[in-house]
């Protein structure tokens, strides 16, 4: 059966990610799986090495490898605590099936061998080494956005679970497509949908259509037309509608749609003060 896998590192999204994953797995009855990569890291003694006095050398390249292995094993066991902790939260939240996997290595590696076995992945906005930077995003996290053919949940912040998604329309045929998977993905079943599209009135007729597709299909559906810079006009309205999440097409080759290359959706991925649906 496929999972919801929810990444954690104890950064400062863990929580929201934690939240955000149970939520989903309440609404798609799935199971779901904590991942927990310990990556290698830089060793200690790469650029010390070099300027180490003969006498001394031996000792402290000693003493260097004995620091590395004693951080490896902490960042072990934090894992695992962490690990426990999440689990512990999804079973009080009424969730049954539940695991927890650690593994070394690469988190790309990890989530691409896991990728036939996965739903959705939920994963936050930056992970350890951004922490203390609640607006950057992850290095790690386009990596995982480009080869990741799974929907992928961006955790921002603290989690309410939403019951209202925002989804940009500009009337290409790729975002004709996001309303076509956007009706057929349960996690949005039942959910008010504000069908946006910014300074666009060319495809006003395409808007309209996609509209009536979503009504037609039982979906609540409210319709703004917006003006201005796409990020800044999204969410701001997503801002005045308290809309609970914001869905988008992964890739595409408009301004609206190019995550990470364009300047739109990072904007919005930087900015958002709620959970991102990455839709495949």
């Amino acid at each position: 059966m496929n999972k919801i896998i929810a990444c954690i590192d104890g950064a400062s999204y863990t929580q929201s990610v934690t939240d955000l994953s149970i939520w989903a797995a309440s609404r798609l009855s799935a199971p779901l799986t904590f991942l927990h990569v310990l990556e290698k890291p830089a060793s200690s003694d790469s650029e010390l090495s070099g300027s180490i006095g003969l006498g001394s050398r031996d000792q402290l390249m000693s003493e260097l490898v004995e620091l590395d292995e004693k951080r490896a094993k902490l960042a072990l066991q934090h894992g695992k605590a962490l690990l426990h902790e999440c689990e512990e939260v999804a079973l009080s939240k009424g969730l049954t099936e539940v695991t927890r996997l650690q593994q070394h290595g690469h988190l790309l590696e990890s989530l691409l061998a896991l990728e036939s076995t996965m739903r959705v992945l939920v994963i936050g906005r930056s992970g350890d080494l951004h922490q203390n930077d609640a607006k950057a995003i992850g290095s790690q996290l386009e990596s995982v956005v480009r080869r990741i053919h799974n929907h992928i949940l961006i955790a921002t912040g603290d989690v309410t679970p939403p019951d209202s998604y925002l989804l940009a329309f500009d009337g290409s045929e790729v975002s004709e497509k996001l309303v076509e998977k956007a009706l057929n993905t349960p996690l949005l079943k039942g959910m008010t949908c504000h069908l946006v599209m910014v300074d666009n009135d060319a495809h006003s007729e395409a808007f309209e259509r996609a509209a009536q597709r979503l009504t037609a299909q039982g979906v609540d559906v409210v319709q703004a037309r917006l003006s201005g810079e796409p990020a800044q006009a999204l969410l701001a309205y997503q801002a005045q509608q308290n809309v609970g999440l914001i869905t988008m097409g992964a890739y595409g080759h408009t301004k609206l749609r190019q995550l990470f290359v364009g300047s739109t959706t990072t904007r919005i991925v930087i900015d958002s003060p709620v959970p991102l649906l990455l839709i495949r």
